[in-house]
């Protein structure tokens, strides 16, 4: 994994995300796709967090690099604060509920979900997830929207564990162990996981009978 959060469950849920990664570069004119250029203005503000923390959310800065003009910004948002806001519901809907939405509809056996959440995204993803978790500590809103999403992280890999066959006593404490410990693995910049190792991972999340 990439040294940040989306799923091992942060890195799932952000490999199927990865069309948040890029800004896409608009012209605002009477013409314009009103919803693209709010997604855009969504997609650069995450891609501001992740390269530059919640220092990096500037409006004339963000608009410079979308090569849009500032009043852009003030046909989608109200203030920044607004902004913020939208961006911590853009990033709980794309990075986690979208992510366990497409994991459910795969057509695959509960090993493979698990391991389908420990997918790799962009490296950029990874640091994303790591300046949410650092603003949360300053930022109640923001420390609002990552504990709930922890807890939506947990609760499903959990659900997972159960379908697999942990009793349901032990699946909840598995699934938050492994959760922190793809927290810690992220917070020390530790290299990608190799398949072999994600297929290592799910073997240990798997019950002794069922190997």
């Amino acid at each position: 994994m990439h040294p940040i959060a989306p799923f091992s469950m942060l890195q799932g849920m952000n490999s199927f995300a990865s069309s948040i990664g890029v800004a896409r570069t608009i012209r605002y004119d009477n013409g314009m796709d009103d919803k693209k250029n709010r997604q855009s203005w969504l997609s650069a503000g995450l891609q501001a967090l992740a390269d530059d923390g919640p220092e990096g959310l500037r409006i004339m800065t963000i608009a410079q690099k979308m090569g849009v003009t500032k009043g852009s910004f003030y046909w989608h948002f109200k203030n920044l604060e607004d902004y913020q806001s939208a961006l911590m519901d853009e990033w709980e809907q794309v990075h986690t509920q979208q992510v366990m939405d497409i994991v459910d509809q795969q057509d695959a056996d509960v090993g493979s979900k698990l391991a389908k959440l420990f997918t790799g995204g962009p490296p950029h993803l990874f640091t994303l997830g790591r300046a949410i978790r650092a603003w949360s500590m300053t930022n109640e809103q923001v420390r609002e929207v990552q504990e709930r999403v922890d807890r939506k992280r947990v609760e499903y890999v959990a659900t997972l564990l159960t379908d697999i066959g942990w009793p349901a006593d032990q699946a909840p404490v598995i699934a938050r162990w492994n959760y922190c410990a793809f927290i810690g693995h992220a917070a020390i910049g530790a290299p990608e996981m190799s398949e072999a190792e994600i297929g290592t991972v799910v073997q240990l999340l798997t019950p002794p009978g069922k190997r």
